[in-house]
């Protein structure tokens, strides 16, 4: 067996008991919540719909839950379902362009509940996944998030599934004959197709490699370094990253978690321009402009795009008309064509900054609001609240989880999602916290 494919099978194996550092158990239980909150609230967005209804067409037997309704499906279609919700919108965590969450821990609910694992493995299986969907998005970058994210959904599934290394290896090969995918999402209006390729698809295929192995597959024992193995054909890219530090560098303690349901190169200006209402209040009408400046390759991403969440512009004339921001503002089409939102929306000028991109901080933002008597608020933002480095503390990711959770599934369950997942490691079976995000 060649040395990486060798080295990741080890360490997945390993992963399985290795004893954890008490932080990255602590980060691992703050993004499963955070995924879980996310495809909550994401089941009553129409990415999550959509996923709902293609999931209840194909039918098929009842081994697992779709969060947030009263179906239940197959691992696979699960896993696909909850995927689609998990990345409806912009409240699922993230590391530069991969969104872990929204794939890996679908992945691994499904496979969680199918097997009847325990809450300690449902946990572990997360952590790995995010060690190496991270590692793979890395070696073989630029492509598209699904590529990591197909591979931390294998892994993930694979471990919960008890695959031997054997195993391991052609599960891998499997997760590779899928991982796919381009950033042409990029032209779709209504966050479908994103939170397909981002998620739906990656956390389908991880689960479909390692049931697929499970029932008897076998497959090629080295994709990564054998004959027509990827690192040949998926040139250039830099291997020795797939196993860079691993058991040392826990790559779920570098993800961001979202203080806000935007897109992550606008974090700062809304936290900027909520400081600003904070200060005092401040009246649409008495606007004349308003500027925004982030650091350009972040200004790329969110100028006026055509999905509210990403648009830095509507968000920034939203808030500021509304004096507030909340969830469902974030995904409002409606307010998206509101003439008033609109008519502020026109007196947002976005700067791509290009000294913030060469000289400053990756994430942050300035917003200037000047006001027809001349006078000016000006407030700058620099790794807010979520960043991290500048992380949630357990208590703050707890009151997210609460916000997301609660319109769907009411204080009840809400607190006894957060509450389970607080004591992960006493939770008997998965099966046990996807009951509480079961609908009657």
């Amino acid at each position: 067996m060649a040395k990486f494919i060798a080295s990741l099978v080890e360490y997945m194996l390993a992963a399985r008991h290795a004893q954890l550092p008490a932080e990255v158990r602590q980060k691992g239980k703050s993004h499963l919540l955070d995924s879980l909150a996310a495809v909550v609230s994401g089941s009553t967005l129409k990415p999550g719909k959509l996923g709902l209804q293609h999931v209840r067409e194909q039918g098929g037997k009842e081994e697992c839950t779709v969060l947030g309704s009263n179906f239940r499906t197959t691992a696979i279609m699960a896993a696909f379902a909850n995927g689609m919700s998990g990345h409806a919108d912009e409240t699922d965590d993230s590391n530069s362009q991969l969104h872990p969450g929204c794939a890996i821990v679908p992945a691994a609910l499904a496979l969680g509940e199918r097997e009847n694992s325990s809450g300690e493995a449902l946990l572990r299986a997360v952590i790995l996944g995010y060690d190496i969907g991270f590692r793979f998005h890395q070696a073989f970058a630029p492509r598209s998030t699904s590529f990591g994210a197909t591979f931390g959904s294998a892994a993930a599934a694979s471990t919960l599934a008890q695959l031997d290394a054997r195993q391991l290896c052609y599960a891998i090969s499997y997760a590779a004959q899928q991982a796919s995918g381009s950033r042409a999402w990029v032209g779709d209006d209504d966050h479908i197709e994103k939170a397909f390729d981002y998620a739906g698809m990656p956390a389908r295929n991880g689960v479909t490699a390692a049931l697929l192995v499970k029932s008897g597959f076998t497959g090629n024992r080295d994709v990564l370094e054998g004959d027509q193995g990827i690192i040949k054909t998926y040139a250039p890219c830099d291997p020795a990253k797939l196993v860079a530090e691993l058991g040392q560098r826990f790559t779920i303690t570098s993800c961001l978690i979202k203080k806000y349901p935007v897109g992550s190169p606008m974090m700062e200006t809304v936290d900027a321009t909520l400081a600003l209402l904070a200060k005092q209040t401040i009246a649409p009408e008495q606007i004349d402009r308003v500027i925004v400046r982030i650091p350009s390759s972040g200004a790329r991403t969110v100028n006026n795009r055509h999905m509210p969440d990403v648009n830095v512009q509507f968000m920034v004339a939203s808030i500021l008309q509304g004096g507030k921001l909340t969830f469902d503002m974030a995904h409002d089409y409606e307010r998206f064509r509101d003439p008033r939102v609109l008519a502020l929306k026109e007196k947002v000028q976005l700067v791509g900054d290009e000294t913030m991109e060469r000289s400053g901080p990756r994430f942050q933002g300035l917003v200037e609001v000047i006001f027809k008597d001349g006078k000016t608020l000006r407030e700058h933002v620099i790794d807010c609240r979520g960043r991290p480095e500048n992380p949630m503390s357990p208590e703050e990711v707890e009151k997210k989880a609460a916000w997301l959770l609660e319109p769907v599934l009411g204080k009840r369950n809400s607190d006894q999602v957060i509450e389970s997942v607080r004591r992960i490691e006493s939770v008997a079976s998965a099966r046990d916290l996807t009951r509480l995000m079961t609908l009657a």
